[in-house]
C-alpha cells in the first residue's frame, strides 16, 4: 500500500552528506537485481562471523519486510537497534509494526524516528497511514500536512493527504489535495480515480467521468490497476443507466483484478438486478471466497441464496453476516487509504 521506492527509502543521510552505512557492493547488486534469497543467505552467512554487524540486520529486516515476513523484520530490526540505535531501525520497526497490526508500537518507534530526525517526511506519512488505521482523522490529516510541506514535490504525499481528508467528507480540500497530486504526477490513475470520487460527491458528474476515463486511458484498460477506475465508472454509470449498462464496467474490472473481491460483489449484485441468478450466484460466492470477513457479502449471498431456495445456504450466510455486523459495529471506525 504505501511502499516507496528501492529500499523504502528508509536508508537515508542522517546527519550530513554520507549515507548513514555502506551496503557491501555484492549485496547491493543482488538487491538492484532483486535477488532476494540470495542476498538474504550471504548476510545471514556474514552475521555468524560478525554477530555485531548491525547493518547486516538492518538489511535482513528490509528484505523479509519486502518479501512479507514481517515478524521476521521486526526481530530483525529490534537486534539491529540493540546493538546501535538509528533513523534506519526506527524506520523498519515502524513498519514491520504496522504490518502486524501493533499501531500503537509502530507510532511509538515513529516518534524515537521523529526526534533523531524531525524533517524527515517519512516519518510522518508512516504516521499518518497509522493514524487513519486507528480511525483518528485529524491526527492523520496533521501528519500528511506535515510530510506535504516538507515534501512538496512529492505527489504520493498530496495523495494521501487527499485521501484522509475525503474521508473526513472535507470534500473541497480533498479536490485540491488531488489536483496539487496530479501536478506533481499527471500519469497517477489512483490519483485521477480518486479526483473522480470527489467530483462525484460534489455533484459533478461529468467531470468525474473525465477523471474516471483519464485513468483508463492512463492504464490502457488492461493492467491490474484499471480495476479501480473501471469500478467506479460501474458504480457511475449503473446510477445514471442502470445496471444493464454498468454490468460491462464490473465485468472488466474483474477480468483484469480477478483476485479483488470487489468487483466479484458489484458484478454479482448487477447480475441479480439483471434476473441473471445463477452469474449472480458464482459471482456472490467468488468475492466471498476472497474476502470473507465483509459482511455485505455474506447477506447479498443469503438474499440470492434464498431466491435460489437453498434455505440451508442462506441460512448460514446470514449467521455469518449478523455475526459479521455485529463486530463491525463493535470494531472502531478506522480510514483506508487504499482501494480495496
Amino acid at each position: 500500500m504505501l511502499v516507496p521506492g528501492f529500499l523504502l527509502g528508509f536508508f537515508v543521510a542522517l546527519s550530513g552528506p554520507t549515507p548513514s552505512f555502506q551496503i557491501p557492493q555484492n549485496i547491493q547488486l543482488l538487491l538492484d537485481a532483486r535477488q532476494y534469497l540470495q542476498a538474504e543467505q550471504i548476510i545471514q552467512s556474514e552475521l555468524e562471523h560478525r554477530p555485531a554487524w548491525d547493518v547486516g540486520y538492518l538489511l535482513l529486516a528490509q528484505i523479509y519486510s519486502i518479501t512479507g515476513r514481517h515478524d521476521l523484520a521486526e526481530r530483525s530490526a529490534l537486534s539491529a537497534v540493540r546493538l546501535k540505535e538509528s533513523l534506519d531501525g526506527f524506520m523498519l520497526l515502524a513498519l514491520a509494526s504496522q504490518r502486524l497490526n501493533k499501531i500503537n508500537e509502530s507510532i511509538e518507534w515513529l516518534e524515537k524516528a521523529a526526534r533523531r530526525q524531525p524533517e524527515y517526511p517519512e516519518i510522518y506519512k508512516l504516521l499518518g497511514v497509522n493514524y487513519a488505521l486507528g480511525g483518528m482523522l485529524k491526527e492523520s490529516e496533521k501528519s500528511f500536512r506535515r510530510s506535504v510541506e516538507l515534501d512538496p514535490k512529492n505527489w504520493e504525499l498530496h495523495y494521501l493527504l487527499g485521501r484522509s481528508v475525503y474521508e473526513a467528507d472535507d470534500l473541497k480540500n480533498a479536490e485540491e489535495a488531488f489536483q496539487r497530486a496530479i501536478e506533481q504526477s499527471p500519469s497517477s490513475v489512483k490519483t485521477w480515480t480518486a479526483l473522480g470520487q470527489v467530483q462525484e460527491r460534489l455533484h459533478d458528474r461529468s467531470l468525474a467521468e473525465q477523471s474516471y476515463r483519464k485513468a483508463l486511458q492512463l492504464c490502457g484498460s488492461q493492467s491490474r490497476e484499471c480495476a479501480w477506475p473501471m469500478l467506479q465508472m460501474g458504480f457511475l454509470t449503473e446510477r445514471q443507466k442502470g445496471a444493464r449498462e454498468a454490468e460491462p464496467f464490473f465485468r472488466r474490472a474483474v477480468a483484469v483484478r480477478p483476485d479483488w473481491a470487489k468487483p466479484h460483489f458489484y458484478l454479482g449484485k448487477a447480475l441479480v438486478t439483471l434476473g441473471e441468478l445463477r452469474d449472480a450466484q458464482a459471482a456472490l460466492e467468488t468475492a466471498v471466497r476472497l474476502d470473507e470477513g465483509k459482511s455485505q457479502y455474506h447477506y447479498q449471498l443469503a438474499q440470492l441464496y434464498r431466491r435460489l431456495k437453498q434455505t440451508q445456504k442462506a441460512k448460514e450466510h446470514l449467521t455469518r453476516y449478523q455475526a459479521l455486523a455485529e463486530l463491525e459495529r463493535k470494531q472502531k471506525a478506522t480510514v483506508d487509504l487504499s482501494t480495496e
